[in-house]
């Protein structure tokens, strides 16, 4: 049992992420940019999103250390000077992510709470458990890509606004060159400087979904 439910919550984790990433490709295909799909990006296949650091290595660590994984795919390739609207398309293009990952929480909440309320299914029956993990997945993602952190979807949200990026432009992470070296240690290491109050905010989310779906 336990082997099946680490499958799923590899799986679920995988697709999240995955549709994550092809929402981001798909939105901005949408607004004129195909480059994510002529990259042949916007495919289910995961072996074209695997991020051999965050969606193997990290995670492993993670969980190694913590007993909890968590991770990313490869980001999908976005231009934004071919986006037909400008910076309100590449904002559309930066919260796609995030709306999918609650859209699928959402979806996940409503089977979980028929599942369990309407046929009755106990918690260990393997469909429950794919959705009540698709559910806390999803709603951590979204959590996580909301902060406004260097690489994340938040932080590309601000810096569609002129007095945010005149801000970032002040201070190294404006420096393209020193993002290229260190950013990605720079927001891990603020994300864990940061976790008690970003787990204040993944329990909030998830007693609003318990309150609100009745599960």
């Amino acid at each position: 049992m336990d082997i099946l439910v680490l499958i799923i919550y590899i799986v679920v984790f995988l697709y999240s992420v995955i549709l994550h990433e092809i929402a981001h490709g798909w939105v901005a295909n949408r607004f004129g940019d195909d480059t994510a799909r002529i990259s042949g990006r916007l495919s289910l296949n995961p072996l074209v999103h695997i991020d051999p650091f965050g969606s193997i290595i990290f995670p492993l660590l993670l969980y190694l250390s913590t007993g909890f994984a968590f991770g990313y795919a490869k980001p999908v390739p976005v231009n934004p000077y071919r986006l037909q609207g400008g910076k309100v398309a590449y904002r559309w293009v930066t919260l796609a992510g995030v709306l999918t990952n609650f859209s699928l929480a959402i979806i996940s909440a409503l089977v979980f709470k028929i599942a369990t309320q309407v046929f009755d299914l106990g918690p260990n029956n393997l469909g429950v458990i794919f959705f009540q993990l698709a559910l806390l997945l999803n709603l951590v993602l979204a959590v996580f890509n909301s902060l406004p952190l260097p690489g994340f979807d938040g932080f590309n949200f601000l810096t569609t606004f002129d007095i945010f990026g005149r801000f970032i432009s002040k201070t190294p992470i404006g420096n393209p060159l020193f993002m290229v070296r260190y950013g990605l240690l720079v927001s891990l290491l603020i994300l864990f400087l940061i976790w008690p109050f970003i787990g204040n905010i993944i329990y909030f989310f998830i007693n609003l979904f318990s309150r609100i779906f009745g599960i």
